[in-house]
């Protein structure tokens, strides 16, 4: 299996899953594109190009044999946008509706269980997520905190765009694949 077959394999199970999401929630879900390359987590976090602007991120660690890592990197300033686009309108327009966050923990979950329900299912193992954890900070703070371990990875990358009332935002999508498990898929021993 190549990457580009992995990559082809995550947007597959990424557009299905997006497709339910706008079936189901209050705005339209999107795949943009998905691609796979080898790099480092510092190399994945540059590629939304940031600076030192302050990011938000969202982390399922899949517990396998080896595990890895998944992501969710957006602007927190587009929480509320995407939570929005995800939950029923009458929750949202609530005066005191302060609960963004917790909504976007739930689209990690949902989106990166999906991604990582596809890699799984390519690499032909199993594996079982953890709970999604949420952080904010400056890009060198998510890097440490995404805590994927060192080195290259053979990384899956997609960026996903949720669009509500004639805005939109995009959030950028990660797999952080070791290189014993990349070398462990069928097809490439």
């Amino acid at each position: 299996m190549t990457e580009d077959t992995l990559a082809r394999l995550a947007a597959a199970g990424l557009e299905k899953c997006l497709l339910k999401m706008t079936e189901v929630s209050a705005g339209a879900w999107r795949l943009d594109y998905a691609r796979t390359f080898r790099g480092t987590v510092r190399d994945a976090i540059k590629l939304q190009d940031r600076g030192t602007a302050p990011a938000a991120a969202l982390r399922i660690k899949i517990k396998g044999s080896p595990p890895f890592t998944t992501a969710i990197l957006f602007s927190p300033a587009d929480v509320t946008h995407l939570s929005r686009c995800y939950m029923d309108g009458s929750f949202c327009e609530l005066p005191d509706w302060d609960q963004p966050e917790v909504t976007i923990v739930e689209i990690g979950n949902v989106v990166l269980n999906a991604l990582a329900n596809a890699l799984l299912k390519a690499l032909a193992a199993t594996a079982v997520p953890s709970v999604p954890a949420y952080f904010k900070g400056e890009s060198g703070a998510v890097e440490k905190w995404l805590d994927a371990g060192p080195g290259t990875f053979t990384i899956v990358s997609a960026r996903l765009t949720a669009q509500r009332d004639g805005r939109s935002a995009a959030a950028e999508v990660f797999a952080f694949l070791p290189s014993a498990l990349a070398a462990d898929t069928p097809g490439t021993r």
